[in-house]
């Protein structure tokens, strides 16, 4: 896991300013979804959300923990975790399971995430 500051900073941009971003574009590689989920999260939660054995640690953890107060980004491909990425203490995300195409609409210093089409997006 890492600390990702110039996504938190992007992110937390974007909400005070407003308008819309896809994910894709803020945080590109190799991944087909994200898990997002709110910290602190215990590794066993984590685990739960995505269904199949986490190892968690570096940046944000404690004992196999997630202990920062804000978003933990799980990103993954075919089934496999690719990044683990923690946003420290901005909560900006809801928490889901979202697809690549997912797109942060900023407004009103809140973010909701919708498919590139506008609709709520996640499970």
């Amino acid at each position: 896991m890492q600390f990702d500051e110039g996504l938190e900073k992007t992110i937390g941009d974007l909400a005070r300013s407003g308008g819309s971003r896809p994910l894709k574009e803020l945080a590109p590689g190799d991944w087909t979804s994200v898990y997002i989920l709110i910290g602190p999260a215990s590794g066993a939660r984590i685990e739960r959300e995505l269904g199949r054995p986490v190892t968690v640690e570096g940046d944000g953890t404690h004992s196999g923990d997630y202990v920062q107060g804000g978003n933990l980004l799980v990103f993954d491909r075919g089934g496999a975790a690719t990044r683990m990425v923690s946003l420290g203490n901005l909560a900006a995300l809801g928490e889901g399971k979202y697809r690549a195409d997912v797109v942060l609409w900023a407004q009103g210093g809140a973010i909701t995430l919708t498919d590139p089409d506008g609709r709520p997006a996640g499970r």
